[in-house]
């Protein structure tokens, strides 16, 4: 009996070392404090998980088509003169930046995450698809500059039913620089206002129903001065 009760006690202190995990993730202005089980959920999942909570930052991960690259298509500083369809290069550079893009919208379609997150996944999802719609939208136009081909809706917002006003300036305008200018700016900045009204703001739930399920705790620290 006495050595039965020595194995149980050696166990029972086994079990009392056992801790949870607890890394500091960096979320750009702040730190997302985040303890966990090791044993039901990894870190790996853990830190893609915290990039669908509420306070990693939600930008737009797209790229726009004033974006320059040098011959390898990687981005590089577009100098001293705006990047527009005036340069050579302007639609080679382009039509990179429209494949990336779609490339970016699929990783976000095909990422694996937890149940409880899928709403905040569709959210990024749709974010990028929408900015990414965008940029193809315009390159279009830049190629044949008909306003028809600004048509068509891009996650919901019809770019000529939404945004008739800035379609009615670009049709009038006389020069294609003119036309640039109207689409790359008034007329997107219309569709960003309407894009971000039917999309609403990234969900909050998802994160709290993540932590429950998994028992995870977080707790998000701000840097000094924020």
């Amino acid at each position: 009996m006495r050595v039965i009760a020595a194995v149980m006690v050696v166990a029972w202190s086994g079990i009392a070392l056992a801790k949870p995990m607890k890394i500091d993730i960096d979320m750009g202005n702040g730190t997302l404090v985040v303890t966990f089980d090791p044993k039901k959920i990894s870190e790996a999942d853990v830190r893609a998980a915290a990039a669908l909570s509420p306070h990693a930052p939600h930008g737009v991960i797209t790229e726009g088509l004033a974006s320059c690259r040098d011959q390898a298509g990687a981005l590089t500083a577009c100098g001293s003169k705006p990047h527009t369809p005036a340069k050579p290069e302007f639609f080679r550079d382009a039509d990179i930046t429209v494949k990336v893009n779609r490339a970016r919208v699929k990783e976000l379609a095909d990422q694996k995450v937890a149940k409880q997150l899928e709403p905040a996944r569709e959210w990024l999802r749709r974010q990028a698809a929408f900015f990414a719609g965008l940029e193809e939208r315009k390159l279009g136009y830049f190629k044949s500059w008909k306003s028809a081909d600004l048509a068509g809706a891009i996650e919901g917002v019809d770019g000529t039913k939404e945004c008739a006003g800035a379609i009615a300036k670009l049709d009038a305008a006389k020069t294609n620089d003119q036309k640039f200018q109207l689409a790359q700016y008034d007329w997107h900045n219309c569709m960003v206002e309407r894009g971000y009204a039917v999309m609403g703001e990234f969900p909050q739930a998802p994160w709290k129903a993540f932590l429950k399920a998994s028992g995870v705790k977080a707790k998000f620290e701000l840097q000094d001065g924020d």
